[in-house]
């Protein structure tokens, strides 16, 4: 379907988690994980009573295909961004199994609990503790998680939502919401691995990627940052980071205004950011399911939509699609992709962005 207003999305239920035996209260943050748009990964109540068990579900998000199903004692799971690798934490201890050939591919154990953790890479799994932030590379044999850094003393009292690295992980940010009053602070901390610096800004949600300029000979790294403000606006920030590549022009840093759509008695607020660097687009979720699409070249707000009724709390690039895919708390697996035409003829005609119209017609069709 295509939302009301004529705004250029179509938004579709893939899969519906209680169909595949999911209970609806069990459908969240912490249980369901979506790293990549390959699998979703689920930790659920077994149907057996007293079993000390949960059962873990691997499923397809794109065609509702189940991979694998199985038990653990585990308290989290989640999946390899790309390969058909699971990875388990149970307290202090952490196994990883390749589900195609069963075997164990390594194993460790911390000194201290770890309070979030995700794959930063197909290789290396990052781990947040109370005090410090680590690395651990599958295939350096039984060597222990490495340290990066200490956690800022700004993100104390916070509930880490977010860590995220760039593609040759130089830059490492880790985000922290912090409940004041009647709103939500988000404080990230941005670690330079290579020159040991460490700062905090204000921001919900940030991601890398690797975008190449239309007048750039070479792929610059990108640093997005998106913040809500006291009242309903916040901005939108697109960051070159460095080091400077020879033949660039130089880095550009640049932002736009957001307004925030509020329900009564809601505060809305970004959650996650995906990036089509294909198309030169990102895309900003809210926890209340709204979603900005915004230019990666000027950091211009190009539309919004609302997606979901519902809190969205994980969401992950489609890449076959260069949409989004993303997991609703009432069960439901969406899919939101870009009517191309359209999506052109809004900003050449609706929006009076003629700029950004041109430049998202080059893409696309050279894609």
């Amino acid at each position: 379907m295509q939302t009301d207003k004529g705004q250029p999305i179509t938004i579709t239920e893939m899969v519906q988690l209680a169909h595949i035996g999911v209970p609806l209260d069990q459908v969240t943050w912490a249980r369901v994980t979506m790293i990549s748009d390959r699998w979703i990964a689920i930790r659920h109540g077994n149907r057996e009573e007293n079993s000390q068990k949960a059962m873990v579900t691997v499923l397809n998000p794109k065609d509702g295909t189940i991979s694998y199903a199985g038990q653990t004692t585990a308290d989290s799971v989640i999946m390899n961004p790309s390969q058909p690798i699971m990875a388990l934490k149970a307290g202090l201890r952490f196994e990883v199994f390749n589900l195609d050939t069963k075997v164990l591919i390594s194993k460790t154990r911390l000194h201290e609990p770890v309070v979030y953790w995700t794959w930063v890479s197909s290789d290396v799994i990052g781990m947040v503790t109370e005090t410090a932030i680590y690395h651990w590379d599958l295939w350096q044999g039984n060597c222990p998680p490495e340290k990066m850094f200490m956690r800022h003393t700004r993100l104390a009292f916070s509930e880490i939502v977010s860590y995220k690295a760039d593609p040759g992980l130089k830059w490492l940010a880790v985000t922290g919401m912090i409940p004041e009053d009647d709103k939500i602070s988000g404080i990230t901390q941005l670690y330079n691995a290579e020159e040991d610096i460490t700062q905090c800004i204000a921001a919900h949600a940030v991601c890398f990627a690797s975008y190449r300029f239309n007048d750039n000979p070479s792929p610059s790294t990108l640093f997005f940052v998106c913040t809500r403000d006291v009242q309903d606006h916040g901005k939108v920030h697109v960051i070159e980071l460095g080091p400077y590549k020879p033949g660039n022009f130089a880095p550009r840093n640049c932002y736009d205004h957001v307004q925030y759509l509020d329900d009564p008695d809601r505060y809305d607020f970004p959650v996650s950011l995906q990036v089509s660097s294909e198309y030169g687009l990102l895309f900003v979720i809210t926890k209340y399911g709204y979603l900005y699409i915004c230019d990666i070249q000027t950091a211009t707000c190009l539309c919004c939509a609302r997606i979901s009724m519902d809190i969205i709390f994980a969401s992950a690039l489609n890449t076959d699609t260069q949409g989004i895919l993303g997991v609703t708390r009432g069960g439901q697996v969406l899919t939101i992709d870009l009517e191309k035409d359209s999506l052109i003829s809004y900003l050449r005609e609706t929006g009076k962005k003629s700029y950004q119209a041109t430049r998202l017609e080059k893409a696309i069709n050279t894609q």
